[in-house]
């Protein structure tokens, strides 16, 4: 069988360097690589792999915050493969597209996009990108409030993740997984999926998914009276957290401990363990989800104290940063907190 020619192995060669640079969230790097890419591709007519480094730059740009022009590329990468009849390729643009729309809180679009990727993935048989259409379409139910749709789609998720061995993206689904059985008081059963999440999370080594994980697995915890194995969860979040500066674990750790707190019946513990955890957040626009959260924990710790007007005015509080984000099931449930309590 005939080698490729030189600039097609010039192609995969800088693409194979792109996506080490990108594994190490070198993303300036990896996007001027992909482009590299990109142009070895197309002076060889190698449509599959100038298809692919399109859409390695669309991810750069999406990793850079740079959304319209990752969009654009991701738009072109689809355009390539649709023309060219590459429907592997069409597939994983799709997903990329859908990701954006993600990111945009734009929810129809992003579960236009990623049915369309779960069709072609079956059809094709490419269980790994139907596993990601699975999660990601979980991620927007998740977010416009159909959590057994999501618990069905990440249970979906893992199926296909187990055929194609791909056991990174099955450790991000156990912890939606989870996520989505909490939101149905399915107590027991999160936790379990946490803990599975944590098993592959230390064999894989993965510190930030390892952090949140033993983060997330603490409120099943304390919901079926089990505060101690929660703080001993929290703790070791805490600690790999902190080595790696991820702001947003160490938020989430120390509302839980206040929650931990609260359930325990030390308000004051909770009260201040509650304003550490609110000033590690701030007016940071990224971290709008932990305000969020923060608003409702504040609101459920000042009803418990019998603070009921501050209670609700922490409501309204959470109810708004929901919308901003457009978490419209959270928000509802914020206002109906707020509904039940005097101004």
């Amino acid at each position: 069988m005939p080698s490729a020619a030189p600039a097609v192995q010039d192609a995969r060669a800088l693409a194979e360097r792109a996506a080490d640079e990108e594994g190490h969230g070198r993303w300036d790097g990896a996007a001027r690589l992909y482009a590299l890419a990109f142009r070895a591709a197309v002076l060889d007519r190698a449509l599959p792999e100038a298809a692919n480094a399109l859409r390695g730059q669309a991810r750069m740009r999406h990793q850079q915050g740079r959304y319209d022009e990752a969009e654009e590329l991701a738009g072109l990468s689809l355009e390539m493969a649709e023309r060219s009849g590459l429907r592997q390729e069409a597939a994983r643009a799709l997903n990329v597209l859908g990701t954006l729309g993600l990111i945009r809180c734009d929810w129809d679009t992003a579960r236009a996009m990623f049915d369309r990727t779960l069709e072609l993935a079956l059809d094709i048989g490419d269980d790994d990108l139907a596993g990601l259409a699975c999660l990601n379409a979980g991620v927007v139910a998740t977010n416009v409030g159909d959590p057994r749709e999501a618990r069905a789609l990440f249970l979906e998720s893992i199926g296909a993740f187990v055929r194609s061995g791909n056991s990174s993206n099955a450790m991000r689904a156990y912890n939606n997984l989870g996520m989505a059985s909490a939101e149905l008081g399915e107590w027991m059963a999160a936790e379990l999926y946490f803990t599975r999440g944590i098993e592959i999370a230390e064999r894989l080594s993965s510190p930030p998914m390892l952090a949140r994980l033993y983060c997330n697995r603490a409120e099943p915890l304390v919901r079926v009276g089990e505060t101690e194995r929660a703080r001993a969860s929290l703790g070791r979040a805490e600690e790999i957290a902190a080595s790696l500066g991820d702001r947003t674990t160490l938020a989430d750790v120390g509302r839980l401990r206040a929650l931990v707190a609260r359930v325990e019946g030390d308000f004051a513990a909770a009260d201040e363990l509650l304003e550490a955890a609110h000033s590690l957040v701030g007016d940071d626009p990224a971290l709008i989800w932990q305000r969020a959260d923060y608003f409702m924990e504040a609101g459920h710790l000042r009803e418990a104290q019998g603070r009921r007007p501050e209670a609700r005015d922490f409501y309204v509080h959470a109810e708004k940063a929901f919308l901003s984000i457009r978490a419209d099931s959270h928000a509802r449930e914020a206002q109906r907190h707020a509904a039940a309590l005097p101004a």
